[in-house]
């Protein structure tokens, strides 16, 4: 580790001094110990900086972040893609000066990260422009790259230098290869990926040779003064390739050159263990800690980053002032706040906006999106460290009627710009259908986007009326200019179900039903079924529940897999899961509404050929289907002259970024 902390590098005015205490790195001082992880925004357009990635780098330095660390680059002449800077070939050099002047004047170091994806792809379709170690399928989408020849590989060391040389004539403070997550430097140092005879393949010190000559490249074209940093790959889970002895081997090797001034390690790889590099709160927090520390010891003096679902201040003070760490390696809490170190420093802890771990932001960039999140509506925009909403033009008395993620992030907006709020909701705390998800299992975070909305409510003086069902004499009463909608959604009942057993209780949607077992902990003998058209988290999260109340659990679907509308790093922890904890999965079946639900017995029909399947000892059948919005209001509220806005589920169903996004904007439209 880099330096030992001292009472005379504290800052003692902090809440966290171990986190706020100074850190010098290749000459170069960083103001604190939070880097922000290299994280693709899909700001850039055909290779071209854009104002928001300068925005979006600049509002983290500002709220607060010591050193940021960019998304991949465009540094070698394999590399072409338009959502990358171009770097290579001395390219975009205005705008890679004016990146550097805005985010270093912020006191905050510029890092450019070194990357190719190599073989690796986790969208669909196969590259047929890639480049990797061997003609080796990828282990997800099987595309086989060209075998970069031992000429080849010489020239991209030479282009990784001279463009990290670029950088540095451009201002920017340093680089960070990336040579973890299954991307091609990764693929070089695995023996499942790397089956070469020449100089660079064989035995750890030929597979982490490129590595090696890279890191020594770039200090000789660089000098002393210039950050360089390196993710090595820890357990990747894929067989024959990187386990922690290995992991081991290729540190000491990669540390032998002398180089790095700062060290992290990545785990999984582009397999089936890709959402290990995204941890979410299914497990453990920081649940790679103490791997990193044993990993990095062979790079002696160099810094040492924690990494991966690290949330909290408190963690991160306490993971430098115990010695694990030198440097808080935040990607998405920092995209979910950008002035989380401010805050953080301040001791205002409840103003963070805390990450909730979902991965979204994963999803939208796989996507093609620009980066978003669950709970930050502003990313990206110009003002978003230090954005307050502003004050309304005329001030109007509002009803929100509903409060749930939605109605709560228009309520505290609308409130905070002036505007006379009164919210309605059902249930005697607020949150919605998302506090119900947050008591099931890997849905603690969840809590954090309605907690920080109630703060925020209560901050800026919105009337909360909760606990009944809102009539609407109750919101004609408060005399309202505008009545919001935000009612959230029911599932809708199951298409080819006799009617009859609508509302009768023997058929409960799965929502309900985890509502009242949740209050019931006892188990139960028997099966349950859950038949599946809805296929996001919260379902599943649902059927890990049932499985620790009942002997059996089934998931029936007519789709070819689950999860279809999550992210694959979402999907791929889902199904890990499930099979873990026994739980079955039948897929192309749907229920046979014919001989459904008779004496403990169900029925599935398959999809194709109609071949039905029984299942016995049924104790209990639910569903998780398409919801419908809670609009009965409506028509009456109109007919009563009064202009009503729907929001959220109430408009139709909703994700929770889409929902949190959408009352953030009507807010502030109103």
């Amino acid at each position: 580790m880099t330096q030992a902390i001292t009472t005379s590098t504290v800052f003692e005015e902090t809440a966290y001094p171990s986190l706020f205490s100074p850190i010098t790195l290749a000459g170069k001082t960083l103001k604190n110990r939070i880097v922000h992880a290299s994280m693709t925004t899909r700001f850039v357009v055909k290779g071209q900086l854009t104002q928001q990635m300068i925005d979006y780098h600049r509002n983290r330095a500002e709220g607060g972040t010591a050193m940021t660390v960019t998304e991949p680059l465009n540094m070698m002449r394999f590399q072409s893609a338009p959502g990358k800077i171009n770097v290579y070939g001395r390219a975009n050099e205005d705008s890679l000066k004016a990146f550097a002047e805005a985010v270093e004047g912020a006191d905050c170091r510029l890092i450019g990260q070194v990357q190719d994806p190599g073989r690796g792809r986790h969208t669909g379709g196969r590259n047929t422009r890639a480049v990797g170690a061997s003609a080796l399928p990828d282990d997800l989408s099987w595309t086989v790259p060209y075998a970069l020849s031992t000429d080849d590989v010489a020239n991209i060391i030479d282009d990784f230098a001279q463009s990290s040389l670029w950088l540095k004539e451009c201002g920017w403070s340093g680089i960070e290869i990336s040579a973890g997550h299954g991307h091609i430097f990764h693929q070089f140092m695995s023996t499942w990926s790397n089956r070469r005879d020449d100089v660079y393949g064989g035995d750890v010190a030929g597979r982490t040779k490129l590595v090696k000559d890279l890191l020594v490249a770039i200090r000789q074209a660089c000098g002393s003064d210039f950050i360089i940093g390196i993710k090595l790959p820890g357990e990747d889970g894929i067989p024959n390739s990187i386990d922690m002895e290995e992991a081991a081997r290729i540190s000491a090797e990669v540390a032998s050159v002398n180089v790095a001034d700062f060290v992290t390690f990545a785990w999984g790889a582009h397999g089936p263990t890709l959402d290990w590099h995204l941890p979410d709160m299914n497990g453990p927090r920081a649940p790679y800690m103490e791997k990193i520390v044993s990993l990095a010891k062979p790079f002696g003096d160099a810094a040492v980053g924690a990494l991966g679902l690290i949330t909290d201040p408190n963690e991160g003070d306490q993971m430098v002032r115990d010695g694990e760490a030198d440097l808080v390696m935040l990607g998405r809490p920092l995209v979910t706040d950008p002035a989380w170190g401010r805050k953080s420093a301040q001791g205002r802890e409840a103003d963070i906006r805390y990450c909730v771990s979902c991965n979204t932001c994963w999803q939208v960039i796989m996507e093609h999106t620009h980066l978003q999140c669950d709970n930050n509506p502003r990313v990206g925009e110009p003002d978003e460290a230090n954005w307050v909403p502003s004050p309304a033009k005329e001030r109007k008395k509002i009803a929100i009627v509903g409060a749930g993620v939605a109605g709560m992030e228009c309520a505290w907006v609308a409130s905070a710009r002036g505007h006379d709020v009164t919210v309605f909701g059902q249930s005697s705390e607020p949150g919605g259908k998302t506090r119900l998800h947050a008591e099931l299992p890997g849905g603690e975070s969840l809590s954090s986007v309605y907690d920080y909305q109630a703060l925020m409510a209560k901050k800026s003086s919105t009337r909360m009326e909760l606990g009944f069902m809102a009539t609407q004499e109750d919101i004609l009463a408060t005399e309202p200019d505008l009545v919001v909608l935000a009612t959230g959604s029911d599932m809708s009942w199951p298409d080819g179900i006799p009617d009859m057993w609508e509302g009768e209780g023997i058929f409960l949607d799965l929502r309900t039903l985890m509502a009242e077992l949740i209050a019931r902990p006892s188990p139960q003998p028997g099966t349950a079924i859950i038949y599946d058209h809805d296929h996001t988290r919260m379902t599943y999260a649902g059927a890990e529940f049932l499985s620790d109340k009942f002997d059996r659990v089934i998931i029936v679907t007519p789709r070819e897999r689950i999860a279809s509308d999550e992210a694959l790093v979402v999907r791929q922890g889902i199904y890990r899961r499930l099979m873990q904890k026994g739980i079955e999965l039948v897929t192309l079946h749907d229920l046979d509404p014919e001989s459904l639900y008779e004496e403990a017995e169900v029925n599935i029909r398959n999809v194709y050929t109609g071949a039905t399947t029984k299942f016995e000892e049924i104790a209990l059948l639910t569903y998780s289907t398409p919801r419908r919005p809670n609009i009965a209001l409506q028509s009456g509220l109109e007919a009563a002259g009064i202009q009503v806005e729907r929001i959220g589920d109430a408009r139709a169903p909703r994700t929770l970024h889409i929902a949190t996004s959408e009352g953030y904007k009507f807010g502030n439209s109103v």
